[in-house]
């Protein structure tokens, strides 16, 4: 099953008359192609949040219910946002705040890199559970309490990593803070140079709660949403000249971008011949 990590309905205000957009696409040694795409033809894995051991019925939940739900939830918030009007309403910046979060977390490298995480994490060696299964353990049965384990549910660690990931697109702190923010969408419609976005379409400094602290993503060719920790640096911000502001979002998304940018033509191959999947990109999950 395909599961979109960059969600159809975040692709559509780059749409051409054609119902396509343009997608760059990073292929066998780094090189890039540009062709254009259907939204339901990109920006997708096949069962990325499947879930292994459980019934056929249910092994697509997370991406049924749970991600369907971010995203639908989600779009009235994105609706507002490209009007230009900024959500006051608790639950409205909730969905967008858990969007914004999900988008961090649901690409394939992210959910690779948690999974070994945790799974790392789980059978790590335990002394006090080591000391109380030999005390339990009977004859036939592992040296080892992780290898007991595995024995009993190989597939426990990565359908539990998938489900703890769920939980983190919901962190309560985080999407606190993020609701919390000033919240500002930058229209950039004057300038020649359009907006693009990628497979890593979020930006935000390195801790949130910081004065500078900000999150960031480009919702259309023309609009910019910044969330800022402090009104200080939202002001400061917003007297800088948009031709900087386009420029660095633009270097941000194509740097971040591991395979697909998107656009609205192919203007800007020269960019991202130079400087695609140059820059990290934002990430709560260290690396193992």
């Amino acid at each position: 099953m395909k599961h979109h990590y960059i969600p159809q309905f975040y692709l559509r205000p780059w749409l051409g008359e054609d119902r396509q957009l343009q997608e760059f696409k990073r292929g066998y040694r780094d090189r890039i192609t540009t062709k254009r795409v259907f939204t339901k033809q990109t920006g997708y894995a096949i069962d990325l949040y499947t879930l292994p051991g459980v019934t056929e019925e249910t092994k697509q939940n997370v991406e049924k219910f749970f991600m369907g739900f971010v995203d639908d939830s989600a779009v009235k918030a994105r609706d507002m946002l490209l009007a230009g009007e900024i959500p006051t309403d608790a639950n409205i910046r909730h969905s967008w705040a858990r969007f914004l979060l999900s988008l961090v977390f649901r690409n394939p490298e992210e959910v690779a890199k948690f999974k070994r995480h945790f799974r790392e994490t789980l059978l790590a060696p335990d002394a006090e559970f080591q000391r109380r299964y030999e005390a339990q353990r009977s004859e036939g049965d592992p040296e080892l309490f992780e290898e007991w384990m595995e024995q009993q549910d190989p597939t426990h660690a990565e359908r539990s990593a998938v489900l703890t990931l769920t939980r983190l697109m919901e962190h309560r702190n985080v999407l606190r803070l993020i609701k919390g923010m000033y919240w500002r969408v930058f229209d950039t419609s004057r300038m020649a140079r359009n907006l693009v976005t990628s497979d890593r379409p979020v930006m935000m400094t390195n801790g949130l709660g910081r004065y500078d602290g900000h999150f960031a993503i480009p919702i259309s060719p023309t609009k910019l949403f910044v969330a800022f920790t402090t009104k200080q640096c939202l002001d400061e911000t917003a007297a800088k000249p948009l031709g900087t502001m386009v420029r660095a979002a633009n270097d941000a998304a194509i740097g971040q971008a591991k395979k697909f940018i998107y656009g609205v033509d192919e203007s800007q191959m020269t960019e991202m011949r130079k400087r695609m999947a140059k820059r990290d990109s934002a990430s709560f999950i260290r690396a193992s």
